[in-house]
């Protein structure tokens, strides 16, 4: 009797140790291999028959040194292929610019004025860069990124060029908020605030060029 009576007792523990087991909740499923941030989209440069040079974004700058002047704009950009040479550009562009987002500059290897740019490539790490000194640069900013190409500068220096821009725009300190302080005399040298979030009325019309 006392043998049955363990016997059933353990046969109890057994169906209720596997009722417990088939009701225990699964585990939290093991974490999804978290997503790598997606890489930057590159300014691209393309020159010759193959060769890729990549970047960082290009960069426009808008300075208005006058805030009842024209503002002054610069452009530039490098890549870099695989081996370590560079594509360079930089280019100043006349008032114009700023309404059409289109320009058609010289290539010169002298000090750039509106209207003129600069290339420059570097065959390797340790080489001095060697300038262009003749062509054109033709470029146009549309839907927050530049295209062009570069024409007629020696066998070096041709190339396509397309990718994302980052714009700033700086202003005399005049012309952001009433707190900032403006000049103390009309001789002291006009310090420019770069407006970071396009909120002066200079720098408003510019706020969509990178987007």
């Amino acid at each position: 009797m006392k043998a049955s009576l363990h016997l059933a007792c353990c046969a109890a523990a057994v169906a209720t140790a596997a009722a417990a087991g088939a009701g225990v909740a699964a585990g939290p499923a093991p974490a999804a291999q978290d997503e790598r941030p997606a890489l930057p989209d590159p300014f691209t440069v393309k020159v010759g028959a193959g060769q890729r040079f990549t970047g960082a974004a290009a960069r426009i700058d808008i300075k208005y040194p006058d805030a009842a002047g024209a503002p002054q704009v610069e452009l530039a950009f490098s890549a870099t292929d695989r081996s370590g040479r560079t594509w360079t550009a930089r280019a100043v562009a006349p008032p114009a610019f700023a309404r059409t987002r289109q320009l058609t500059a010289r290539i010169t290897d002298r000090p750039l004025r509106p209207g003129d740019a600069s290339v420059q490539r570097r065959t390797a790490v340790a080489d001095d860069a060697v300038f262009a000194r003749t062509g054109s640069l033709q470029l146009s900013l549309q839907s927050g990124r530049l295209a062009g190409e570069a024409r007629g500068a020696g066998p070096m220096f041709p190339a396509k060029f397309e990718g994302p821009v980052v714009v700033s725009c700086a202003v005399p300190a005049s012309a952001m908020a009433a707190s900032l302080p403006a000049p103390v005399s009309a001789d002291a040298p006009v310090a420019l605030v770069v407006d970071e979030a396009f909120e002066s009325a200079l720098c408003q019309p510019y706020a969509a060029w990178a987007s």
